[in-house]
């Protein structure tokens, strides 16, 4: 018993967070004005605003603003974002983004945030190259950085993916990993107990159950004297009465 409601009762406890999530990107990110974008019919899309300026001859003021966006998508799966769970997923992202980059995976970790919800963080390179040939240009190299936030919601998981310039992940990657506490409607998804956690408390479980079952022995441990009192009682009696008999014998003797 200790082994199973020990870890539950003082180990940490999942939250639902009763409302739907909401999230924020950072400043100078709006929403895209063409629904067409390529991605999924209800993911949300934002890019930077620099990509809606242009140049007095039309030319965008700064193209790589087209290669910075966000993309929210959300899954009805509840996806650990644990460590070595984010481990697991990430062998799977090189499939995932095959076709349109070569992945090449950074760093992976786990983010708690004031309020104790836990989200994942993934981040990897993710190239590809563009064909030119069609101007009589060799392919071109695009290197692009990519930021995953996993953002587990009553729902399921919040899935928030990053795109920008890797020459600009300095610029990008801490005002987009600040996200990570400004977001709303965060679910608080506890981890599973560890296997020797269940066995320190089944241990501890055992030595409280010993000890109980030696202060109640002690307890009741006076009872033999007494009954030893009684047994003493019913010999001295049983001998008084063979005495009496043995007199009575010798008074008949006697009278004889």
């Amino acid at each position: 018993m200790a082994a199973i409601l020990g870890p539950r009762v003082v180990g940490p406890r999942s939250h639902a967070a009763n409302a739907a999530f909401v999230y924020e990107p950072p400043q100078g990110f709006v929403p895209v004005k063409d629904a067409n974008v390529g991605e999924a019919e209800d993911a949300r899309v934002w890019i930077h605003e620099a990509a809606d300026k242009r140049n007095f001859d039309g030319s965008l003021a700064d193209r790589k603003a087209l290669s910075t966006r966000i993309i929210l998508n959300h899954s009805t799966k509840e996806m650990s974002v644990e460590a070595r769970d984010l481990a697991k997923l990430v062998e799977e992202m090189p499939k995932a983004f095959e076709g349109l980059c070569s992945w090449r995976h950074r760093r992976h970790e786990l983010r708690v945030r004031a309020d104790g919800a836990r989200v994942g963080v993934i981040e990897g390179d993710c190239d590809h190259a563009v064909d030119l040939g069609a101007i009589g240009l060799p392919a071109q190299p695009v290197k692009t950085r990519k930021l995953q936030l996993m953002f587990p919601d009553d729902q399921g998981t919040s899935i928030v993916t990053a795109s920008y310039p890797t020459d600009q992940a300095a610029r990008w990657e801490p005002v987009i990993e600040a996200t990570v506490s400004t977001a709303r409607g965060v679910a608080t998804r506890a981890p599973a107990p560890a296997p020797w956690v269940h066995g320190a408390w089944a241990a501890a479980g055992a030595v409280l159950g010993w000890l109980g079952t030696a202060i109640l022995g002690r307890g009741g441990a006076p009872a033999p004297p007494a009954r030893d009192a009684e047994r003493r009682t019913a010999r001295a009696k049983a001998r008084e009465d063979e005495d009496e008999d043995e007199d009575e014998a010798k008074d008949e003797d006697e009278a004889k």
